[in-house]
């Protein structure tokens, strides 16, 4: 894979058996059709315009595919179909592809009339009605970041949109996405965390709501201990590196735990504030 050098914890979609299976079971094949697995992800805002009023993710799905090209006034107008408040947030598009077509994506805010503030990441494959597809939408009520292209090769092409869920854990909503000679898959890093802390000793976990470097296949993620709670992280660093043995394939290569000893802890005031104190 040109420019990866670090070798990689994320099972794909219809993975070789004993391998985990990731959370979103979405696989779109080489004729754009979207094949769902598993479906086990909560539709926050449904196209009724309520808050978990039990859609699922293909109803997701449907109410962005109803538009029959991209609206020229994508800057105002949501592409997802909902009686929910929508407002466009950001929009943008990746033309030059190595394979396939052109990429639009669309970042939203829905107000739905009965819950709390949502954001929305549709992404889609193409540009007029007959070969435009929808490859992701997905909710938060934490937020999405700008998807990018971190590898484009005929070989494969990489798309990567950071996200975080809401609540005070902060956890990951990453977007991964590969496009290989069968077609497309997702990812769920979350998979890739379980994988990676399954590898730590006894008594330590990885914090929640980190930064994924798939240009570099790695990340650094702060370690608890059991005894932190919900607090700070004190048990370390976990370094992990990734490996994508195949275009539809990740998993983690190896981590190394740093672990920290704690010796002393030391609260600094800020200045005119109470005298420093120390543990």
């Amino acid at each position: 894979m040109t420019g990866w050098h670090r070798p990689c914890l994320l099972a794909a979609l219809l993975a070789p058996v004993g391998l985990a299976q990731p959370a979103l079971a979405q696989e779109v094949t080489g004729d754009g059709e979207i094949a769902y697995v598993d479906q086990v992800e909560t539709v926050l805002v449904c196209p009724d315009g309520k808050y978990q009023s039990g859609c699922d993710e293909s109803d997701l799905i449907r109410a962005v595919e109803r538009i029959e090209d991209l609206p020229t006034d994508i800057e105002t107008r949501c592409l997802y179909e909902t009686k929910a408040r929508c407002y466009p947030v950001a929009f943008g598009r990746i033309i030059t592809v190595e394979q396939g077509r052109p990429l639009t994506w669309q970042h939203m805010v829905l107000y739905p009339e009965d819950g709390p503030r949502v954001e929305m990441m549709a992404i889609l494959e193409g540009v007029t009605a007959n070969d435009l597809y929808v490859l992701v939408a997905r909710q938060t009520e934490g937020w999405f970041a700008p998807p990018q292209l971190v590898e484009n090769t005929n070989e494969l092409m990489l798309l990567h949109g950071p996200g975080r869920t809401g609540g005070t854990g902060m956890g990951n909503a990453d977007i991964v996405l590969s496009r290989h000679e069968q077609g497309w898959t997702t990812f769920d890093v979350n998979e890739l965390l379980f994988e990676a802390e399954q590898m730590l000793p006894a008594g330590f976990s990885l914090a929640s709501g980190v930064n994924f470097d798939f240009r570099e296949m790695f990340v650094a993620v702060p370690v608890k201990r059991e005894s932190d709670g919900g607090c700070c992280a004190t048990g370390g660093t976990a370094f992990i590196d990734l490996a994508m043995p195949a275009g539809n394939l990740m998993n983690v290569a190896s981590i190394t735990f740093n672990e920290t000893k704690p010796v002393e802890t030391h609260r600094i005031q800020a200045p005119g504030s109470e005298a420093n104190t120390h543990e």
